[in-house]
This record gives structure tokens, C-alpha cells and sequence, in this order.
């Protein structure tokens, strides 16, 4: 290397230490044992010390304990892959001063991969904020099958539950029973059709105490646009009310559900018209395309050969034509199993978990090195399509069979759950199986998506699940990732 050269590199990586040292965000350079290597500007006055102070100190000695083992776990990284290690934590650090601070940090791993590069931001007034919100303000997350996933600290003091007793229950469990069900449906129909519902609603509080609310709830929406849940704001008004106040309320509420109903109805069977022709259409384009193009080939090829009086013997002819023949076979067939989930010409029947997973488990050959954990209400029976219920339950069971093939774990493993409230069933499939990247988790149910190798597959069985699930249960289904696997949650009407 030349003198020019290194004296270039030199004014090159002085100009990058200036831009680091000016940058808005605290960047610091740690060790496997969190001791602080190198620290910019920025980074001093988030937690209140000087560099001299800061520099060959553990980044772990100004953590409030909780969050020390979950950021050290994220630095016990495998770094000798060549793929760029990234990962993100929000804490709370003690600054010089003995105050608090939250911190969103981000940890990069550096081309020395011994070392870690830490980018650190001051997220103390958004947290503060956030709590402010949670005090004060009364709301409630529900995901698409009707559960509550969250709730705010204000929300607690209302209705006088403790977290643990409310999460993962029924937001149902809130409302007055002797509340006409009419306003109930029309919640529900609301939801389905993914609107706004807005409406004031006796509610009961965890002493079993009724008081009406003023509710308005809206679906939440993740970056692909795709429904995830819904939000709900709630406020007190039984202060504003007397008996009289309280009666029209009802009544009003009562003619406005059964007029929003019908609407909603409308809403809802438009939409899964739409659904189905558009689905229906999608899947037809694909699975006509080879046939087509098959059928194409060989009638191209006997127009070919008889234009250029190349006179094909009859064995030959009867081949290519018996080859159209199978290949047209193939689109009636594909007409006929479409007809089968939009004619929906089965009949319900009375049946119970234990018959439904008993079915399941004999029709799919499970790999014996998977463990099967079933926890059922086996006394319990239910109105469904069983048939198409298995259906569902087959596919789902099938994809962790396949998960498990393409990555043989140790210890593996799928719990089937099955449990109900007062008006639905709900199924939970969970593995440990490794579960699917975020950035491809919403295309699961689109038709043709797959994770599997072409030869395992095309990607019909989610999509087709999705449709029996929604178009003929009148349920809901959704995939997320569950710890080191997926979790599959079935929801279905009890009649």
C-alpha cells in the first residue's frame, strides 16, 4: 500500500469517527461481557457519566436486574456465521443521577466478531406518555377470535379485574347477560365485517356489579393491510344516567343492532360472494394453466405434422388425443371440487373433539419421533361440518410433518388443544418446529404461497383450510408464531 493510500484511509476513518461521534444517537462498541470499548459523544449524557467514567465498565452494571439476563442472551450469539448478527431490546438503565431511563438498543455484530456495536436511544418521554395512557385511559385489545390481549392499567381499575384474570378470556365475559342478544349479534356482525362498531352496552364489572359503557371498537391493522385484531376505547357513563335514562338507552340500542344487522348481513354475504368467485378464480387460472398448456402442445403438434403431410400412425394419434383426453379429465375435476366447498351440499352433524382428532391423527402417517400431546373436552359435544372440520385439522398437521422432515429437531413436538366458551369451539395447534419468518407469515393463506420445495407441494392446503374455516364454519382461523414453533387457533361456532 502507498503512502497516498494510507494516509487517504487515515482521513478516511477520521472522517467516520467524526461522523459517529456527531451522530443524534448514543453508539457505543461492547464485548461478550457487555464492558464498554468505545462510547460517542451522544452517548454520555444518556446515562449521566463522563467517558473516563464509562469506558472499561460493564454496559450491564447500570441495568435494572430484570433486563440483564434477556440482553446478555442476545449477545450469547453462535458469531462465527458469516451472516450479520442484528437483534433489539427496550430496557430500563439507572443514570448518574439515580433516575431512570428507558432505552430502546439495537445490537449489531462487527466484522471483529467478538465485538458488538450498540445503537442507543432515549425513550423516556414516549414511555412516559404510554404510561400516562395506561393510567387514564380505558382500553382493551381483542384479537379475531373474540379474546382479550391486552388491557390498560385504567381499564383494571374499572372493572376491577387483575391482568392474569382477564387476558386470554372472552371479551363477552364483560357484558351483561341480561343485555338483549340482539345487540350481541350485532357486535359480532360487526367484527365479521371488519367495521367500526360504536354503541353504550350494560357491562359487569369482576364483583358482578352492571353499569353502562360507551364502547367503540375498530380493527387494528397490520403493514400488509391485513386485519390482526381490534382496539376499543371505553368510557364510564353510568354516572350520567338514572333508571329512565338507562331504559331508553337499551331500547334505542336494541332498534339500532336490528337495523345495523341486516345491513351487516348484506355486508357479509357480498363479501364472501366476492371471496369465493375471486379465490375461486385465482385458483382455476393456476390449476388449469399445464393442462392447458399440455392440451395446447399436443394439439399443436398433430396440426403440425399434418400441415407438413407428415401422416401420424394411428398408435401415435390415439396417443396424443388420449393425452387431451386425461388432461380435460383433470379440469372437470378441478370444476367438480370447487363445486364441493361453494355448493356446500353437507349436512352437520353432533360430534366431539376426541372423535374429530381421533379421525385426524389415522389419516396422516405422523412421524413417530414426534411427540402428540392432546388436552380435549372429550365429554363435550357440538353441532359442525365434521368432515370439512377434519379437512382443516388434516392440513395443519400435515405442514408440521413436513416442518419436521425438512428439519428433523430433537425433541419434537405438536399439542392439539381444545377448548370452549359460550358460544364457540376453539382448536390450538402448537409445534416446536422452528415456526415461519415474520416477513412471509401473512402470505400463508394466499393461494399457491409455499415454504416447501416445488416437489412437496403447492400451497393449497392453508388456503383451502382458510376457506372452509371462514366459508363454511363461519369461523375464523389464524397462524402466528408461538415461542420456537406456531400456534394454529380454530375458532368455530358451537351450533
Amino acid at each position: 500500500m502507498s503512502l497516498e493510500d494510507i494516509e487517504k484511509l487515515k482521513r478516511n476513518n477520521k472522517e467516520l469517527q467524526e461522523i459517529i461521534n456527531n451522530s443524534w444517537d448514543g453508539i457505543g462498541i461492547i464485548d461478550k461481557s457487555t464492558k464498554l470499548i468505545y462510547v460517542n459523544n451522544a452517548f454520555m449524557p444518556i446515562l449521566g457519566f463522563n467517558k473516563d467514567e464509562l469506558i472499561n465498565t460493564k454496559l450491564i452494571n447500570y441495568m435494572k436486574s430484570e433486563f440483564i439476563n434477556p440482553f446478555l442472551e442476545l449477545l450469547n450469539v453462535d458469531t462465527s456465521q458469516s451472516k450479520k448478527y442484528k437483534a433489539e431490546i427496550d430496557l430500563v438503565c439507572i443514570r448518574k443521577d439515580k433516575e431512570k431511563v428507558y432505552l430502546k438498543i439495537t445490537i449489531s455484530t462487527m466484522l471483529n466478531k467478538s465485538l458488538f456495536v450498540i445503537n442507543t436511544k432515549d425513550i423516556t418521554s414516549q414511555v412516559s406518555d404510554d404510561e400516562i395512557l395506561d393510567d387514564y385511559v380505558v382500553s382493551m385489545h381483542i384479537d379475531l377470535h373474540g379474546y382479550i390481549t391486552k388491557v390498560s392499567n385504567a381499564f383494571l381499575k374499572l372493572f376491577g379485574y387483575k391482568k392474569d384474570d382477564i387476558i386470554n378470556t372472552p371479551y363477552k365475559k364483560l357484558l351483561d347477560e341480561n343485555t338483549d342478544k340482539i345487540i350481541f349479534e350485532n357486535i359480532d356482525k360487526t367484527l365479521e365485517a371488519q367495521q367500526e362498531f360504536s354503541g353504550k352496552i350494560k357491562a359487569l364489572k369482576y364483583n358482578n356489579d352492571s353499569f353502562f359503557i360507551n364502547i367503540k371498537i375498530k380493527p387494528m391493522y397490520n403493514k400488509y393491510g391485513d386485519v390482526t385484531g381490534y382496539t376499543s376505547l371505553i368510557f364510564d357513563i353510568s354516572n350520567q344516567l338514572d333508571l329512565k335514562d338507562e331504559a331508553i338507552i337499551l331500547e334505542q340500542e336494541i332498534l339500532n343492532a336490528k337495523k345495523e344487522i341486516i345491513e351487516k348481513n348484506n355486508i357479509l354475504k357480498n363479501q364472501s360472494k366476492l371471496l369465493i368467485i375471486t379465490e375461486t378464480l385465482q385458483k382455476l387460472s393456476h390449476e388449469w394453466r399445464q393442462p392447458l398448456n399440455l392440451i395446447s402442445v399436443q394439439a399443436q403438434k398433430l396440426e403440425l405434422d399434418y400441415s407438413m403431410g407428415i401422416n401420424p400412425n394411428q398408435d401415435d394419434a390415439i396417443k396424443s388425443l388420449d393425452k387431451i383426453k386425461n388432461e380435460a379429465d383433470k379440469l372437470s375435476k378441478t370444476i367438480e371440487n370447487f363445486q364441493h366447498f361453494i355448493k356446500n351440499n353437507s349436512k352437520e352433524t353432533i360430534t366431539n373433539a376426541e372423535k374429530i382428532i381421533n379421525t385426524v391423527l389415522r389419516r396422516i402417517d405422523i412421524d413417530k419421533n414426534i411427540n402428540i400431546n392432546t388436552k380435549l373436552d372429550k365429554d363435550f359435544e357440538f353441532s359442525t361440518f365434521e368432515e370439512e372440520l377434519i379437512t382443516v385439522l388434516t392440513n395443519i398437521l400435515i405442514n408440521s410433518n413436513e416442518q419436521y422432515k425438512r428439519k428433523s429437531k430433537n425433541n419434537a413436538k405438536i399439542e392439539i388443544l381444545q377448548y370452549h366458551n359460550e358460544d364457540k369451539i376453539i382448536f390450538e395447534i402448537k409445534d416446536n418446529l422452528g415456526g415461519i419468518s415474520e416477513d412471509i407469515l401473512h402470505k400463508i393463506f394466499e393461494p399457491y404461497f409455499s415454504t416447501k420445495e416445488k416437489k412437496h407441494g403447492v400451497g393449497l392446503g392453508l388456503y383451502i383450510s382458510k376457506l372452509i374455516v371462514n366459508l363454511q364454519l363461519q369461523g375464523v382461523i389464524t397462524v402466528t408464531n408461538d415461542k420456537d414453533g406456531i400456534l394454529v387457533k380454530i375458532s368455530i361456532p358451537i351450533n
